[in-house]
């Protein structure tokens, strides 16, 4: 961001402090667009350069007829460059003083004492470990009811990987500049962000081609439908998607991802599964063909003509799931491969060769087993482990939860953030419809890395208009209703 910034600058032909004051201009338009009757502002500055755009904010505020109390945090001697600039400005045109920060009180912070708080604090310069003054006043601020508006990233966030460095401000809205920061759409910190708005400054499209991004942000807007099809298409076009899971207790987890294969387009859709719930698959869904399985020697047959294997919802891992990923990885069709298909994974039971063509699915704690690490671990830096994942295992990583990351061993494809879905997607099952949608999009011609990436914006998707249906008592079933939903 920083040599973004610097070539952003350059290219408009304007000095870095002027691109500051342009910051300082978005931010005051969405302080005035989201909080129009406020007038008695506090604006909390450190002393680089996110203070400078408070300072520039303060400044727009004051001269636009705002109430503006400026408290700086941190020893003044050290607002150096662009940052001294806009404080200078800001003193200038305002002949007002600052105030210390650490010396403010719980309550100078209550509900009538200010109609917003801006956060300056720390942007994306956030490093070691915080001093006890600082946690002080962010807690001090957390605890306020006064809504508050951070500039470019919630002070104690940290920009690249979503961590929370001590403590972080709960912000109401981040207005963040000129492109997306990765730490802002996944892990701890999409608690910390609340509504996020992206102000790009009139950055030109040539900034980004001297800058490689690192990676994309996806949404569930990103999928408008799944995939279009020819007037004159048949089954045999889509791919034949084969599940396998469902041990003994489990049942339901197989058969949300074969009705998943199902509702996303495939052709057709096999499941194989303990025999006791063959019954239940036909009545639930009669358009599957269903195999009951106890004997696993039976498996490699059903391999024949399929498009893909979708393997581990409701697997288990004892003989029975062993066998059956085993076959799966001996078949040599694209894999996708969940839930205890990874923990047999990680446990060495199974091994699978680098040349395979596969996808894992792991949520955090899955994750861990397969890195070795504790799940805080992979939670510090989601994307870092999703990439450190895929290529350990030569395989696209699907890395779920709030800001899903989709890597892949080739550095030719981009990593992915996803920042659709809902928390009422937090429940049991989600991820088997996910599976079974991914297979499906496999089994249609789709890349390992669309089908990964594309799967999983529909599957934010389809959540996000089940919770409009249902409110936040979702299930997978009302998920995987609506994955061929037109909007």
């Amino acid at each position: 961001m920083r040599e973004i910034d610097r070539q952003t600058h350059t290219a408009l032909g304007i000095s870095e402090y002027e691109l500051m004051c342009e910051a300082g201009k978005a931010a005051f338009h969405v302080l005035a667009s989201q909080w129009p009757e406020a007038r008695y502002i506090l604006v909390l500055c450190g002393t680089g350069n996110n203070g400078g755009d408070g300072w520039v904010l303060a400044r727009l505020a004051h001269d636009a007829g705002y109430e503006c109390r400026v408290a700086l945090f941190g020893d003044p001697s050290r607002i150096a460059g662009v940052a001294r600039i806009a404080h200078d400005a800001w003193r200038d045109s305002t002949s007002a003083t600052y105030s210390n920060a650490e010396r403010l009180s719980t309550g100078e912070l209550k509900g009538e004492s200010y109609d917003l708080m801006i956060d300056a604090l720390t942007g994306i310069g956030v490093s070691g470990p915080p001093r006890d003054t600082f946690l002080e006043l962010i807690a001090l601020i957390n605890a306020s009811p006064v809504p508050v508006l951070s500039l470019d990233v919630p002070s104690g966030v940290d920009a690249d990987t979503g961590a929370i460095v001590g403590a972080a401000v709960h912000a109401d809205t981040t207005v963040t500049f000129i492109a997306h920061k990765p730490g802002l759409l996944t892990g701890a910190a999409v608690n910390h962000v609340g509504c996020l708005v992206l102000a790009d400054l009139g950055a030109p499209p040539a900034v980004f081609e001297l800058v490689p991004e690192v990676g994309f942000r996806i949404s569930a807007h990103s999928a408008g439908g799944l995939l279009a099809r020819p007037q004159n298409a048949h089954k045999g076009h889509f791919g034949h998607v084969l599940v396998i899971g469902g041990n003994r207790g489990m049942g339901g987890a197989a058969l949300l991802a074969a009705g998943a294969a199902l509702r996303s387009g495939a052709g057709l859709v096999s499941l194989a599964t303990r025999p006791e719930y063959v019954a239940a698959a036909l009545v639930r869904h009669p358009e599957l063909m269903v195999t009951g399985l106890d004997d696993t020697a039976a498996l490699p047959a059903l391999f024949d003509g399929k498009s893909v294997a979708v393997i581990g919802p409701g697997l288990g891992r004892d003989e029975w799931a062993q066998q059956c990923l085993g076959h799966a990885v001996a078949a040599g069709l694209p894999l996708v491969c969940d839930a205890d298909a990874l923990n047999v994974i990680a446990e060495n039971a199974v091994t699978v060769p680098p040349e395979m063509r596969w996808i894992v699915t792991p949520h955090p704690g899955e994750a861990s087993r397969l890195a070795g690490v504790a799940t805080a671990e992979i939670e510090s830096d989601r994307v870092s482990w999703a990439v450190t994942l895929a290529e350990r295992y030569s395989a696209v990583v699907v890395l779920k939860g709030a800001g899903t990351v989709i890597a892949a061993p080739s550095q030719d494809n981009q990593t992915c953030i996803c920042v659709g879905g809902n928390p009422g997607m937090a429940t049991g099952g989600m991820g088997d419809v996910l599976a079974g949608l991914i297979g499906a999009l496999v089994a249609q011609g789709l890349s390992l890395m669309e089908a990964s990436a594309l799967g999983v914006a529909t599957h934010a998707r389809a959540g996000d208009l089940a919770r409009k249906r249902f409110g936040v008592g979702l299930t997978a079933t009302d998920v995987a209703d609506g994955l061929g939903v037109d909007l």
